[in-house]
């Protein structure tokens, strides 16, 4: 980390001392030279990525002394060979916040220090920048999301046996023909102070599998009808095909063990949900429609009707739809 030692911030009523001790310390810090960041923006083979965008965030050494307005932010452009640079004026820390270009993804998971921002920890060169890396993405689609909800909330000794389907939102009204794409049973096992969770699937081509990562293409072969698991840990990804004509999903499954009261034990599952109506396995979400809400809403209301009489939905021609999306919206339309 690029750093300096810390101070306390002005009191009201300042001694003698530390007055002194802040002009010392200003004295240090007004000598303190600008700084040239050099970093390089790569996809995840390695190869450069010509202009993307760089939001650089920067906190100056001014701050220590309880300056305002001590540091900033700045979109940086790479260049032919995804590299850029960047000079900041007294420097306390410098952070790569983010990075983009249409058709790449940035994951903080990739790129984050944990706090959702990369860290310039060393100093830098032409040599030795500090790196960035995108994911090149694949063809978008549109997929039908659910936002979280409860799955399952149980506490022992009690057990308790809930089903999904994945095309209700949260809080809609079953339709008679509902369909249970899983079903999952949570039992506590008090011989060793677990829980034991199976997961179904309801019919004879239905399966489902877990997995530890967030996959963009879901697997075509390797699905069973059941899977019990014991945990903690807990796989959070389940891969799931169900339906006729068969349809893929992912559903992100948020496991925890709570205590309601000092002696009871309890478990509780919230789950997201991705659904990919067309038949295809492709999770590759197409975020222009994040801004084209009426569109996403009439697509998915396409998709669910085709699904409810058991066919997929035509695909849509996604890009030329949400053209003609942004510049009705333009237009005030």
């Amino acid at each position: 980390m690029i750093g300096h030692p810390q101070v306390q911030g002005q009191q009201t009523n300042e001694t003698v001392e530390t007055q002194a001790r802040r002009s010392k310390f200003k004295e240090i810090f007004d000598q303190i030279a600008p700084l040239k960041i050099y970093g390089k923006v790569v996809d995840t083979t390695g190869a450069p990525i010509e202009g993307a965008d760089v939001s650089v965030g920067w906190e100056n050494a001014d701050s220590l002394l309880g300056e305002r307005d001590s540091g900033g932010q700045e979109l940086i452009k790479t260049d032919a060979n995804g590299c850029w640079t960047f000079t900041i004026n007294k420097p306390f820390r410098v952070f790569v916040e983010n990075a983009g270009k249409a058709g790449y993804e940035y994951s903080s998971a990739n790129n984050s220090d944990g706090s959702g921002r990369n860290l310039v920890e060393k100093k830098t060169t032409r040599d030795t920048p500090v790196v960035t890396v995108l994911r090149k993405k694949g063809e978008t689609t549109f997929l039908i999301r659910r936002e979280e909800r409860q799955l399952i909330r149980v506490i022992a000794p009690h057990s308790q046996t809930n089903s999904l389907d994945i095309l209700l939102k949260k809080g809609e009204r079953a339709p008679v023909s509902r369909y249970e794409d899983i079903r999952v049973a949570a039992n506590y096992q008090k011989a060793t102070g677990r829980w034991e969770v199976a997961f179904a699937a309801t019919n004879g081509t239905d399966g489902l599998m877990f997995g530890t990562n967030w996959l963009y293409e879901i697997p075509l072969d390797g699905y069973q009808h059941q899977v019990v698991l014991d945990g903690p840990p807990w796989p959070p990804y389940l891969y799931l095909r169900s339906r006729t004509p068969a349809i893929y999903s992912c559903i992100f499954l948020d496991h925890d063990n709570f205590r309601p009261s000092f002696t009871n034990q309890g478990y509780r599952i919230n789950c997201e949900m991705w659904v990919n109506p067309y038949g295809e396995r492709n999770l590759e979400y197409e975020t222009d429609l994040n801004k084209e809400w009426r569109l996403a809403d009439q697509l998915e209301d396409d998709a669910k009707k085709s699904l409810h009489q058991h066919k997929h939905p035509v695909k849509p021609d996604l890009q030329n739809l949400i053209k003609d999306a942004k510049d009705k919206r333009k237009a005030g339309g």
